[in-house]
């Protein structure tokens, strides 16, 4: 049992531990490690334990959590009749309380305190064993022990039922909440999945879901892509969990939302296309006529237009894009941008008008699409600068088109010749004369360092 953690990686840990009498008491445990008191030190060390997960307890239970408010109870009771018999049984029992009642621990963890429980008992009753079976710990176990409980139970806060999803809800809220769905999938292992219960992960699932369409869905208006984002990153770190529950939530919850935010359902589509087919029909009949007659702006408030993952309504909503005016159009490009909106895109670019309407549209159109061009898509980007003398001529075009160059550098090896003919065709426009504005020379650069 022995780890790879050293002595100031113990230190570190030490300064981790939220609770002040738990540091030092984990600091005087440490103290007689160092020192060579190795049983003393595994007492200690279990000593910390217990007040960490009575302190985490109480803690819970003023957050209205029943189940430590009920071991508080008792615990306190006991104080107060100086009841030794019952503080002895709450001792005992309270390592497995922590675990099944307070769900502080994760089944390796619990193990991982179960064995020091256990050396804590052999160190503590010497005259229950035979004297050449003494038990002799050793540093190296002990060291095990120290790290186990400050990784385990002490740097951490308590984290279940409602007290883990208001803080999930205060995190989700908040302006430091993670914005991509790499950083957002670490940041919820990390503070949440790791360490979950199955339980707390199946409320949160619940939780995520139902946001949008309860009584607080205001709150939640600017949050839904982000919920979806979120129980896709659950969805891939737990995935027995989510496949178990969500077929038959899905079907009971999505029955239950009201018309007028049913289409809030739709970057859950796009998060997982399974969710369609989980839907009883009824609600995907639903959800289909809304997509028929929404105007442009409950479209766009809901989100909808995720909602072309799902090949029955890709069709309903092309059609719909299809016969919005100009204006509604870029409108949601600019605010929903899709590969499927793309050749639309390149359409309503190279009629721009004037200078002015061609930087416009570089700046709604062009850019939000630009992540899902092909090398084809490019081609015809170009070519519609190429052509379009308001828009290559246009004073802010050359910085629209080296912020392009950035979003598809991934296709790069298949665009390299189409720059590079669209910037020798500007500079012989300009006589040859590489540093004008209209040479565009930031293209040029870029080029240059991308060979």
């Amino acid at each position: 049992m022995s780890v790879s953690v050293g002595h100031s990686d113990i230190d570190s840990l030490v300064l981790a531990v939220r609770d002040r009498e738990a540091r030092r008491l984990i600091g005087e445990a440490i103290t007689a490690y160092r020192g060579g008191a190795l049983r003393s030190a595994i007492m200690s060390i279990w000593i910390a334990v217990a007040y960490d997960i009575i302190a985490k307890a109480r803690e819970l239970a003023g957050q209205g959590e029943a189940a430590p408010r009920a071991l508080v109870t008792d615990l306190d009771a006991a104080i107060a009749a100086k009841d030794k018999r019952k503080l002895q049984a709450i001792e005992s029992e309270l390592l497995e309380k922590a675990n099944s009642d307070l769900q502080l621990l994760a089944p390796h963890e619990y193990a991982a305190l179960a064995r020091l429980q256990e050396d804590r008992h052999l160190c503590a009753h010497p005259a229950f064993v035979v004297e050449d079976e003494l038990f002799q710990p050793s540093p190296e176990l002990v060291r095990a022990h120290i790290v186990h409980v400050l990784q385990h139970l002490l740097i951490h806060a308590p984290l279940q039922g409602k007290s883990a999803i208001a803080r999930f809800d205060a995190d989700l809220l908040g302006p430091a909440f993670p914005a991509t769905a790499e950083d957002i999938g670490t940041f919820l292992r990390a503070r949440y999945l790791d360490r979950a219960k199955d339980v707390l992960v199946v409320n949160l699932i619940k939780a995520i879901i139902a946001a949008p369409f309860g009584a607080e869905r205001p709150k939640y208006a600017a949050k839904v892509r982000t919920l979806a984002v979120v129980l896709r990153e659950i969805s891939k770190s737990k995935t027995a969990i989510y496949d178990d529950m969500m077929p038959t939530f899905v079907a009971a919850k999505v029955g239950q939302i009201p018309d007028e935010v049913l289409l809030s359902i739709c970057p859950f589509l796009e998060s997982d296309p399974r969710v369609w087919e989980w839907m009883a029909e009824p609600d995907r009949m639903r959800t289909q006529r809304l997509l028929e007659i929404a105007d442009v702006e409950a479209l766009k408030t809901h989100a909808a237009f995720d909602g072309f993952a799902i090949a029955p309504l890709s069709e309903i909503l092309l059609d719909r894009f299809n016969g919005f005016d100009s204006t509604a159009k870029i409108s949601i490009i600019s605010e929903h941008a899709r590969r499927e909106l793309v050749p639309a895109g390149i359409e309503l670019y190279g009629r721009a008008g004037s200078f002015r309407d061609a930087e416009q549209l570089g700046q709604s159109v062009v850019l939000p699409l630009a992540p899902y061009f092909t090398a084809d898509h490019l081609h015809a980007i170009l070519a519609a600068v190429a052509d379009n003398g308001q828009i290559w001529d246009a004073a802010g075009t050359p910085e629209i088109l080296e912020q392009a160059f950035e979003l598809t550098k991934p296709i790069l090896g298949q665009t390299r010749d189409y720059w590079q003919a669209f910037v020798d065709r500007q500079i012989a426009r300009v006589g040859g004369d590489r540093s004008a504005h209209y040479a565009y020379p930031g293209l040029q650069q870029k080029l240059a360092e991308n060979p």
